[in-house]
């Protein structure tokens, strides 16, 4: 009896598996002149920033991840070796794997960190606001000299306030200010115009960054589709230090 009942148990187990499907998420990383960045690495995270996949491009940037169905909190690209050294890192924020996906991942000096995006609840619904934390990886190498932070401790902390003394209370190496003519804001591949721009405190761990919150109109043509979500990408070139930074994210469409 017992020796039917584990196999029952078996046969269940075997057919949940089975049941799950999976699909293809990949792409190419490049910088900003579209050169390929080989031993980059890939990885795909839950909320809790645990990486569930991960691999690492080839000589020609591309990777190639097999993911099983769901919603994934983010997809992050940098290669280890050069984190803090003369890059910082790619983010897309809330990656839905319900068919085969492609995201190329763009980097180098400036970080776009946590994009947020909301619509907001006035008719006829023609904007997105966006939040993110832009980061320079000039100024962070600044602070950290100012703050007489040991440069290999900072090259390898996974959080800058850990080796911050009780005085800081904020980490300022975001631009001063941005204009749009620094922004290209791209809504399924469709150029977005910015409508405002808006410079606010976050705090994040006990201490304060400056990020900034824009509000872009809707392209027109990307408005009235049956997609299920948008896909929004924010471009940064600064003036303020000459850095370009990108991030990505998808906001689920209000029917």
């Amino acid at each position: 009896m017992k020796r039917l009942l584990f196999l029952g148990i078996l046969m269940v187990f075997l057919t949940s598996c089975s049941n799950d499907v999976y699909y293809t998420l990949n792409g190419k990383v490049t910088d900003f002149n579209g050169q390929a960045l080989d031993s980059v690495c890939v990885r795909l995270k839950n909320k809790a920033f645990e990486n569930l996949y991960e691999t690492l491009t080839d000589k020609d940037g591309n990777y190639s991840l097999r993911v099983k169905e769901g919603d994934y909190a983010s997809l992050y690209a940098i290669k280890l070796s050069e984190y803090r050294v003369n890059r910082l890192e790619y983010w897309t924020w809330n990656v839905p794997v319900h068919e085969n996906i492609t995201i190329n991942p763009q980097y180098e000096r400036m970080e776009i960190y946590g994009i947020n995006v909301i619509e907001p609840q006035v008719g006829p619904h023609e904007t997105y606001m966006i939040y993110f934390r832009p980061m320079s990886l000039t100024k962070s190498l600044q602070f950290a000299a100012d703050q007489k932070v040991n440069k290999a401790e900072f090259e390898s902390a996974k959080q800058t306030e850990s080796l911050l003394n009780d005085s800081v209370k904020i980490i300022n190496i975001s631009p001063d200010s941005i204009s749009p003519e620094e922004l290209l804001i791209e809504i399924n591949g469709v150029k977005s115009e910015v409508l405002e721009i808006n410079k606010v405190k976050e705090y994040a761990r006990g201490i304060k960054m400056y990020g900034y919150l824009l509000q872009v109109r809707k392209p027109e043509r990307t408005r009235n589709t049956d997609a299920e979500y948008d896909f929004i990408s924010v471009r940064l070139h600064s003036k303020e230090t000459n850095e370009i930074g990108k991030g990505e994210a998808f906001v689920k469409r209000i029917k």
